[in-house]
């Protein structure tokens, strides 16, 4: 009886959507034409998104996007981690300023990004021409407008993997660091050989976070590029957002959404599978 009302949470906020999304994803329904969902068309939805060239465009953006963001936090993050584990007043002040980035809400730090990477009046290309070199169309170019993502996302999320690659530091016994040292092991040597792979637990768990994230988001896109120029931006989250609540393409959006689940699903099981290779590696 306990749990009967979490259960009936679970279905109303979980089963009930997903089930309703499936059935309308084999319906004819536009709200440009009717309220109401239409015929039973089988699979023609599935088949126009994926015959849409719009959809594996945003397809490739976002693994773009991804792969490169996540990266590149998981540099700067395990690298500002290795530079202020030490338990100084300077390295803790360090850390405290680091981490506010990400207690900003996205829009909002998509906001300020979007005032900084306008090309005339934008602090970015002004810090740029201060030395000589001519800033780009950051928001107007295919190319650029996927970088100033990229630099938005890596900007706010990298202090989360600072956060966990610090926490398992402090796991690592000293004493193995100190007996490399002994060997004649400098401080880098030290920590790639030593620490760096008592670390894949912690970078396991970092990609599978942010990885699904990255891919789950929405409201950097919207508030920077909004998809554009053209739908160089579009990722598989703002597509599916166009297609249903701009475009008004109710059923195509379901059929689209569960295409999505099943991508973030293969995903997801791939990450679990590194996660558990890389704790048979390190055990």
């Amino acid at each position: 009886m306990c749990l009967a009302p979490a259960l009936l949470a679970v279905i109303a906020l979980q089963v009930y959507p997903l089930a309703n999304a499936s059935l309308l994803s084999f319906r004819e329904w536009s709200l440009t034409n009717s309220t109401e969902p239409g015929d039973f068309i089988g699979w023609a939805n599935y088949a126009k998104v994926l015959a849409d060239p719009v959809f594996w465009g945003a397809a490739r953006t976002s693994l773009i996007i991804t792969v490169c963001g996540v990266a590149l936090q998981l540099v700067f993050g395990t690298g500002l981690a290795a530079l202020l584990r030490k338990g100084r007043a300077l390295h803790r002040t360090a850390r405290a300023i680091l981490l506010l980035p990400m207690v900003i809400a996205p829009v909002a730090a998509a906001n300020i990004w979007r005032l900084m990477f306008n090309s005339r009046s934008g602090s970015v290309n002004a810090m740029l021409a201060s030395v000589g070199v001519t800033g780009p169309e950051w928001l107007a170019d295919p190319f650029w407008s996927i970088v100033a993502i990229i630099v938005v996302d890596t900007w706010q999320w990298t202090p989360f993997v600072m956060l966990v690659v610090s926490s398992a530091m402090l796991s690592i016994p000293q004493e193995l660091v100190e007996a490399a040292s002994v060997d004649g092991a400098g401080r880098w040597r030290a920590f790639r050989s030593v620490e760096l792979p008592m670390l894949t637990g912690a970078f396991a768990l970092v990609v599978t976070f942010r990885s699904l994230d990255s891919l789950l988001q929405l409201d950097t896109v919207y508030t920077l590029t909004q998809g554009g120029p053209g739908y160089s931006s579009y990722t598989l989250t703002y597509y599916l957002y166009a297609l249903g609540l701009r475009n008004f393409e109710i059923s195509s959006s379901a059929a689209g959404s569960w295409l999505f689940m099943i991508i973030v699903a293969v995903i997801i099981v791939m990450m679990f599978r590194l996660d558990r290779a890389s704790r048979e590696v390190s055990s």
